[in-house]
């Protein structure tokens, strides 16, 4: 893979904020709508993970592809990491970069460590990613799962002791959820205890940084539904769906 030697800025002063949901290596009509988006003054587009960080041949030249539309509208994707990534791969860029900073996977492309601050139109946003993999079982460690992919407890530390923030961007949905991924976590009945228990625990875990931030707009994938629900307390859930050819995970 190629890695440029700095990340750029990932707050712009754009006047919309444009965010994905899941790719898992789809990019149906990602040209045209990295130009729409360009069309409108977006030159950010944040994405709530799962992109599919590979560093095998199908996964770099997804990336390749990518990179090149979004160089070609002039629009900088800026990734929080989802369960579906190569984290070994992400743990060595994180380090690469340092100090907390964004990790640049292609000119255009740069992914977020857990607890990542920026300022957007005058609002502060987080990056929080990763998750369980509720079909862990089923995955390869070190091939198709990494350990790596759930956060650990120094991360929500470190993110607690920075206090609220205005929008928080993550791959998994905290408790309470929206109606369609509360339904979706009522029927894991299905799965085997040990995966439920490790679903639970990465869900426990994104509701301890939802409590602890307490941002006013909450934007998820992980689920692949496009729901949202504002709670009593004035707070909004969003949830993204996946891209496919039959559905969009775009939100403006």
């Amino acid at each position: 893979m190629t890695e440029p030697n700095s990340p750029w800025l990932v707050s712009d002063d754009s006047p919309i904020i444009a965010i994905a949901g899941d790719w898992h290596g789809k990019d149906h009509l990602l040209r045209e709508k990295l130009f729409r988006l360009a069309e409108l003054g977006v030159t950010r587009l944040h994405h709530v993970g799962d992109v599919s960080i590979y560093t095998d041949r199908a996964g770099a030249l997804f990336l390749d592809r990518v990179n090149g539309w979004a160089a070609e509208s002039g629009v900088f994707i800026v990734v929080t990491t989802g369960n579906h990534e190569d984290w070994s791969y992400l743990w060595k860029l994180f380090d690469q970069a340092g100090a907390g900073m964004p990790g640049p996977i292609r000119s255009h492309v740069s992914v977020l460590p857990r607890g990542y601050r920026w300022t957007q139109r005058n609002q502060v946003l987080m990056s929080f990613g990763g998750t369980a993999s509720i079909d862990r079982y089923w995955r390869v460690p070190g091939v198709s799962w990494w350990p790596e992919e759930l956060p650990t407890e120094e991360d929500i530390v470190a993110v607690t002791n920075g206090g609220r923030v205005d929008m928080l961007i993550t791959h998994d949905s905290p408790n309470p959820a929206t109606p369609k991924v509360a339904s979706i976590r009522a029927t894991h009945g299905s799965w085997e205890p040990p995966a439920i228990a490790y679903a639970e625990t990465g869900a426990a875990i994104i509701t301890r940084v939802w409590e602890a931030t307490q941002p006013k707009l909450l934007v998820h994938g992980h689920f692949h539904v496009r729901d949202s629900v504002r709670l009593n307390t004035g707070q909004q859930i969003v949830s993204l769906a996946k891209e496919t050819p039959e559905t969009s995970s775009w939100s403006i």
